[in-house]
C-alpha cells in the first residue's frame, strides 16, 4: 500500500521559515517537513483504514459546516505572515500562485480543504476592482469573526497545531513574531503595546504607496479638514464656520500611523468585526451613556445601546464602531439638523451617520445629507440607524476599508480607486472614534481579548514619526550624562525586578521608557503606572493585600506598616478602584522622594473614574452587589452606578431596581420566601423576622407583584437611612 505523506506545519515553525526566508521559500520549506504519514489505498475499491475514514468525515463536516457559515454572511479575514502571499489556484503546495497578495489586505473565506497535511482556505481577493478566487494556507489568514473561531474550535482543535485548548504556546510564537514584520521604526511602539496585551495582533498592511504620493493625495482639493478648536499650526484656509483645510504637517502627523501605535488611539486600527465575546450591550451602552443616544430611540420602542447590538450582530460589524459613529457624526447633544426631523423642505427624514453629507457650507452639507436620505427613504429615525449601518457594512468594511484609519485614509486598492473614497473629511475623526471604542472595550473588562489591527506601511516614509503641527522637528531628548543614563535606567529596571517580578527584559523595553523619561514625555507616576495597571502584573491575580504591599516596596522604597496597609484595603473593600489607591501613593511626597533618587520627575496622575470621586456613593453601590447579588462589584458595572448617582440620570430607587430585577439576579431562581429575605437584607440592614416573612409570603402568593413588594421596601424609612449613611440623595 503506497502512503501519502501528512505535514503537520506549527504555526510557530511557518513564522519562522517566513521572517528567515521569505513567502516562496517558506512554502516550499512547509512542504518539506514530513513528519507523520497517511496510509492511501493503493487501488480502486481498498479501502481507507478505520481511523483515516473518520478524519475523512470529520474534515468533511468540517468544510460542509464553513461552507454553510460562509453562505449565511461574508467571513472577513486578513492575509498576514508574508510580505505577499502567492494565492493558488488549487489547494497544496505545488502550485506557485496567480496572483500576489499584499500583507493586511481583506479576503472572503468560502470553503476549506485539507491537503499536503495543512487546511487550506478557499477565498475570493480582490484587487482594483478584479477579482480573484483562489487557496490560501490557513496559517497565513487571520480573522476575528466569533462564528469563524467558534467554527476552527468546534472542527480543527486536535488537528490542526495553534488552535485548541493546548494553543497557547504556538499562538504566542505568533504573536512575539508578528512585530517582527513591521519597519524598524514601528517596533519599539508595538513591542510596548505587546508586553501589556500579549493576545493582541499586529498585521503590517503593506500599501506599495510612496509617502510623498499619499501625503500629496491627501492634501488634495476638501479631502482633509480640521476643527477650528485645532491650534492655528494644523489649519489653513478656513471653509466653513467651524472647519478649516488641514495644513501639510498636520495631515503628515494624522497619516503617519507610528504616532498612533499607543494605548489611546491603537484602536483607530482595529478590523471592525463582530465579535461576541466582547461586543455587547452594556458595553455599546457605556459609548453612548453620557450623549443624547443614552435611553430609548424616539418613537421606537427599543434603546439605542440595544439597536446598535443587534445590527452589528446581524451585519456581522462591531456595533461599538456603529455607535461611535454616530457619537462622532452628531456629538453629545445629537442637534444636528441632520436628525431632527423638522429641516424645512426634508420634514421626517433623518440622516444619524452623515452619510453624503458634503459640501463647503453648513447649508450644503445639511442639504445634501437629507436628499440622500430622501432617496434612500429613511423617514423613521430607526430605518436611518440600520440604513446607515448596511451603508458603511456594504461600502467600507466589507470592501478593504475595514478600519477606522482605513475609512478616513483610503489607501486600500481593492474597490474605488485610492483615496478619494472616504468616510469623512475631518482628518482627526478615527483619533476620536479610536479612543472611545477603547475606552469602552476597557470598561467591558475586555483588553485582554484578541484583536487584529491592521498598520499601515508606506514606501519611504520619514526615518522617525511625522512631529504634532506646531514643531518643525521631532523633539530630541536632551542632552544627558552618562550617570543621568544609568540612574533613569536603573529606575525602570528597579519596576521590571519589583513590580512584574522578573529579571529578564529586552533593551529595548528599557529602551522605551527610557525616551520617554529623558524626553519628559512621561513621568515616574506615568511609567510606574505603566507596570502596575499591565495586563502581565494584572495577570498575576494578588490579592488586595497584596497589592497594598508591592506599592508601598515599590513606591515608597519601604515596607507598610498594618495600619497603613489596612487604610487603603478598607478603601478597596468599599468599592475605590485600584488606580484610585496607586493614584495616592503616586502623587505622594514620599515617592517624590524615591523619584529624586533617580533624578526623576515625580509627576501626578489625576483620576476621573466615578466610582473613584465619592467613597460612600462608591461604598453604597458596593453594598448594593454584595446584599443583593452576592458578589463585589465589577469595574463595569461600579462605574455605571457610580454615575448614574452621582449624575442623577435615575433616582436611587431605579438604580436599586436594576439590581433586583437585572437578569444576573433573576437567572437565580428565588422562591418567594428567599426573595423577601434578601429585600430584608438590601433594604433594611438586617434578617427578616419569624412573624415578617409569612406577612410578605401571603402577599405574594395571592399575586401581589414582586414589583410592588420591592417598591414597598425601596421606599421605606429603613432603607432611606442607609442612604443618608452612605451620604446618597434619594433622587
Amino acid at each position: 500500500m503506497k502512503r501519502k505523506a501528512i505535514r503537520f506545519i506549527t504555526i510557530g515553525m511557518a513564522w519562522a521559515m517566513i521572517l528567515c526566508c521569505g513567502p516562496q521559500l517558506a512554502l516550499q520549506a512547509m512542504e518539506e517537513q514530513d513528519t507523520a504519514y497517511m496510509a492511501e489505498p493503493e487501488e480502486e475499491g481498498e479501502e481507507y483504514p478505520e481511523d483515516e475514514v473518520r478524519f475523512q468525515e470529520q474534515i468533511r463536516q468540517a468544510a460542509q459546516a464553513l461552507e454553510q457559515q460562509a453562505a449565511q454572511r461574508e467571513i472577513v479575514a486578513t492575509v498576514y505572515g508574508m510580505d505577499e502571499y502567492p494565492l493558488s489556484a488549487v489547494p497544496g503546495y505545488a502550485d506557485s500562485g496567480a496572483v500576489q497578495i499584499p500583507s493586511g489586505s481583506q479576503a472572503m473565506i468560502e470553503d476549506m480543504e485539507w491537503e499536503d497535511g495543512a487546511v487550506w482556505y478557499l477565498v475570493t481577493y480582490v484587487q482594483e476592482e478584479k477579482s480573484y478566487r483562489g487557496y490560501v494556507h490557513g496559517d497565513c489568514l487571520i480573522s476575528t469573526d466569533e462564528r469563524f473561531l467558534d467554527w476552527q474550535q468546534e472542527y480543527l482543535s486536535g488537528i490542526v497545531t495553534g488552535i485548541g485548548p493546548d494553543a497557547e504556546g504556538e499562538i504566542l510564537v505568533r504573536a512575539n513574531n508578528d512585530i517582527s514584520a513591521f519597519p524598524e521604526s514601528y517596533r519599539s511602539y508595538l513591542a510596548q503595546l505587546k508586553s501589556r496585551h500579549p493576545n493582541w495582533v499586529f498585521v503590517p498592511m503593506n500599501t506599495n504607496i510612496e509617502w510623498e504620493t499619499v501625503i500629496t493625495e491627501e492634501m488634495r482639493g476638501d479631502r482633509s479638514w480640521v476643527h477650528s478648536s485645532k491650534p492655528a499650526a494644523w489649519k489653513g484656509e478656513q471653509r466653513d464656520q467651524n472647519w478649516y483645510l488641514a495644513t501639510r504637517p498636520a495631515v503628515e502627523y494624522c497619516v503617519d500611523p507610528r504616532n498612533f501605535l499607543n494605548e489611546k488611539y491603537i484602536f483607530m486600527f482595529e478590523q471592525l468585526t463582530y465579535n461576541g465575546n466582547y461586543h455587547t450591550v452594556q458595553g455599546v451602552q457605556n459609548i453612548v451613556q453620557n450623549s443624547f443616544m443614552r435611553g430609548d430611540i424616539p418613537g421606537e420602542g427599543i434603546s439605542y445601546s440595544q439597536n446598535f447590538f443587534n445590527l452589528g450582530q446581524k451585519l456581522g460589524v462591531s456595533p461599538f464602531h456603529l455607535a461611535s459613529r454616530v457619537y462622532q457624526e452628531q456629538g453629545v447633544n445629537g442637534s444636528s439638523a441632520l436628525i431632527s426631523g423638522t429641516y424645512p423642505g426634508y420634514e421626517g427624514y433623518y440622516n444619524y451617520y452623515n452619510i453624503n453629507a458634503s459640501g463647503t457650507t453648513n447649508k450644503q452639507v445639511i442639504e445634501s445629507g437629507l436628499t440622500y436620505a430622501r432617496q434612500k427613504g429613511w423617514n423613521t429615525r430607526r430605518g436611518s440607524i440600520a440604513g446607515g449601518a448596511k451603508f458603511i457594512s456594504k461600502n467600507y468594511i466589507l470592501k478593504g476599508q475595514d478600519t477606522l484609519y482605513l475609512q478616513k485614509f483610503d489607501v486600500d486598492s481593492s474597490y474605488d480607486g485610492m483615496f478619494y473614497h472616504q468616510y469623512m473629511q475631518n482628518i482627526t475623526a478615527p483619533m476620536s472614534e479610536g479612543s472611545t471604542t477603547r475606552a469602552a472595550y476597557e470598561r467591558a473588562g475586555a483588553l485582554n481579548n484578541m484583536f487584529v489591527f491592521k498598520i499601515p506601511v508606506y514606501r519611504n516614509m520619514p526615518a522617525s514619526a511625522c512631529p504634532e503641527p506646531g514643531t518643525s522637528q521631532p523633539v530630541q531628548p536632551p542632552s544627558v550624562t552618562p550617570e543621568q543614563e544609568r540612574q533613569l535606567k536603573a529606575f525602570i529596571v528597579r519596576l521590571y525586578v519589583n513590580v512584574l517580578g522578573r529579571q529578564s527584559y529586552d533593551d529595548s523595553e528599557v529602551d522605551y521608557w527610557y525616551r520617554k523619561l529623558v524626553s519628559k514625555e512621561s513621568t515616574g507616576a506615568d511609567v510606574a503606572w505603566g507596570f502596575f495597571f499591565s495586563n502581565e502584573f494584572k495577570e498575576k491575580g494578588l490579592s488586595d493585600e497584596e497589592y497594598a504591599d508591592i506599592l508601598y516596596r515599590v513606591m515608597f522604597d519601604r515596607a507598610g506598616a498594618e495600619n497603613e496597609r489596612k487604610y487603603w484595603t478598607d478603601k478597596l473593600d468599599i468599592g475605590m478602584s485600584r488606580e484610585y489607591v496607586y493614584a495616592g501613593f503616586a502623587n505622594s511626597n514620599e515617592f517624590g522622594q524615591v523619584c529624586d533618587g533617580y533624578g526623576v520627575d515625580r509627576g501626578t496622575i489625576n483620576w476621573t473614574a466615578y466610582r473613584d470621586q465619592n467613597e460612600g456613593v462608591t461604598a453604597f453601590v458596593s453594598r448594593l452587589y454584595n446584599k443583593a447579588l452576592n458578589r463585589g462589584g465589577d469595574d463595569g458595572g461600579m462605574e455605571l452606578w457610580t454615575r448614574t448617582i452621582l449624575r442623577k440620570e435615575k433616582a436611587v430607587e431605579e438604580v436599586a431596581y436594576g439590581f433586583i430585577f437585572s437578569d444576573e439576579f433573576l437567572r437565580k431562581g428565588y422562591g418567594n420566601e428567599e426573595y423577601v429575605k434578601i429585600l430584608y437584607r438590601t433594604f433594611m440592614d438586617r434578617e427578616a423576622g419569624l412573624t415578617e416573612i409569612p406577612y410578605w409570603l401571603n402577599k405574594l402568593n395571592a399575586g401581589v407583584p414582586r414589583e410592588e413588594v420591592f417598591r414597598g421596601f425601596a421606599r421605606s424609612p429603613e432603607f432611606d437611612g442607609i442612604m443618608r449613611k452612605y451620604g446618597v440623595t434619594p433622587y
